[in-house]
C-alpha cells in the first residue's frame, strides 16, 4: 500500500517537471524564434538583448502607434522583443504566469502593464532580485522595485477630466466616471489618483459632485449597458467621463439612443478616428484626452537600454497630456498628419 502511494507521488512529481520543462522549452523557443524571425535588421546583426513585454489584452491605448515606437526603439538598439498580451478576465493569475515564464527564461528585461496589487508587486519583487531589470507602464508602484515608470499620470488625468466638466456644466450637477476593470480591484475609490484629481479640481465648484463610479468588462457594448443602468438609475447625471475609447465610443451611443446629445457633458479619453470624428461634429464628445502612446513605446525601450548599458535610468518618465476638442481638433489632426509625413 505504501509503495503504491510512493509510486502515485513520484508519478505526479514526475508529470509536474514534465510540464514545467515543456513550458520553457516552449517559450525559450518563442523568445528564440522572435530574435531570429520577426526582428530581423537590415544591418544582419544579431539582437543585443532580448525582453518580453507584457500588456494588458484589453487596454486598447496598446494600438498600432504604441507597437510602432516600442518596435522603431527597439530596432534602434538592436533589441529583440516578445510582446504578449494577456487576458485580465479571470483576474491578475495570467499577468502572474506571463511574469513567471519571463523569468523562467531569464529574459533581459519586462515592460509590463502593472497593477498597484501585493501580489504583483511581490512578484516584481522577486524577479528583480533575479536582476531582470522590469519597468512598469500603467501603474508606477514604486514599491515593487521597479527601475522605472513610464507613462501617464492617472492624477493629471483625473485634474484635466475635472477641468473640463467643470467649465462646460451650468449649474449644478452629478459627476459619473466609467473606468475599466481592474482599478476596482486596484483601490478603493477614496485611493484612487484619477479620481483624487477629479474631487480635487471639483472642490472649487459646490454645485458639482463626483457621484458614481462605474467599471466595465472589454469592449463598446460593456460600455453601452454600464451607461444606460447609470442613466436609468442615478437621477441628475450632467456631466460622465470614460477613460478609455471604448467606453468613450459606448456612451456616445446610448446619448445617441436616448436623444441626450447636449444635456450630458461627455469627456472621453483617446485619438480613435471615430472619437476625432465626433469631435469635429461637435456637441457630442465635450473633449476628449490624448496622450503619445508611440512615445511611451520608445521611451520604455530607451530607459531599459539606458540601464542595461549604464546601470541608470530615469526613475519616471511622464508623458505629457493633451486635451483635444472641437476648438483645436483641426489643429490636432493637421499636427498628426505632419508627423506620419515626416516619416
Amino acid at each position: 500500500m505504501v509503495n503504491k502511494k510512493l509510486y502515485a507521488l513520484v508519478f505526479v512529481l514526475a508529470l509536474i517537471l514534465l510540464v514545467s520543462v515543456g513550458m520553457g522549452l516552449w517559450v525559450s523557443s518563442a523568445l528564440s524564434q522572435a530574435s531570429q524571425n520577426e526582428f530581423f535588421w537590415e544591418s544582419k546583426k544579431n539582437a543585443n538583448y532580448h525582453i518580453m513585454v507584457i500588456l494588458d489584452a484589453s487596454d486598447q491605448a496598446y494600438s498600432e502607434a504604441f507597437t510602432k515606437g516600442l518596435m522603431d526603439s527597439a530596432k534602434e538598439y538592436q533589441i529583440a522583443v516578445e510582446l504578449i498580451k494577456v487576458d485580465r478576465t479571470n483576474g491578475n493569475q495570467a499577468l502572474l504566469d506571463a511574469l513567471d515564464m519571463a523569468a523562467y527564461v531569464k529574459v533581459d528585461g519586462i515592460i509590463v502593464h502593472a497593477f498597484n496589487n501585493q501580489t504583483i508587486i511581490d512578484k516584481i519583487q522577486e524577479i528583480t532580485k533575479m536582476s531582470i531589470p522590469v519597468i512598469t507602464l500603467n501603474e508606477d508602484i514604486a514599491s515593487s522595485g521597479r527601475i522605472s515608470y513610464v507613462g501617464v499620470n492617472r492624477y493629471a488625468i483625473g485634474q484635466a477630466a475635472g477641468k473640463v466638466l467643470a467649465d462646460s456644466i451650468k449649474g449644478s450637477g452629478k459627476i459619473a466616471v466609467i473606468e475599466q476593470k481592474g482599478y476596482d480591484e486596484t483601490y478603493s475609490i477614496t485611493e484612487d489618483l484619477l479620481l483624487l484629481g477629479i474631487k480635487d479640481v471639483l472642490k472649487a465648484d459646490s454645485n458639482l459632485t463626483l457621484e458614481l463610479v462605474r467599471y466595465t468588462e472589454q469592449g463598446v457594448l460593456s460600455a453601452e449597458t454600464v451607461a444606460t443602468e447609470i442613466l436609468n438609475e442615478e437621477e441628475g447625471i450632467s456631466g460622465i467621463f470614460c477613460t478609455n475609447g471604448q467606453n468613450t465610443l459606448g456612451v456616445v451611443q446610448v446619448l445617441l439612443d436616448k436623444n441626450l446629445i447636449g444635456d450630458i457633458i461627455l469627456v472621453g479619453y483617446g485619438n480613435e478616428e471615430e472619437i476625432l470624428n465626433f469631435l469635429e461634429k461637435g456637441n457630442i464628445i465635450e473633449a476628449s484626452i490624448v496622450t503619445d502612446y508611440e512615445v511611451i513605446g520608445q521611451e520604455a525601450i530607451k530607459v531599459f537600454n539606458d540601464y542595461i548599458n549604464t546601470g541608470l535610468a530615469s526613475n519616471y518618465v511622464n508623458i505629457d497630456l493633451r486635451v483635444i476638442n472641437e476648438a483645436t481638433i483641426l489643429e490636432y489632426r493637421s499636427e498628426m498628419s505632419k508627423e506620419h509625413e515626416d516619416e
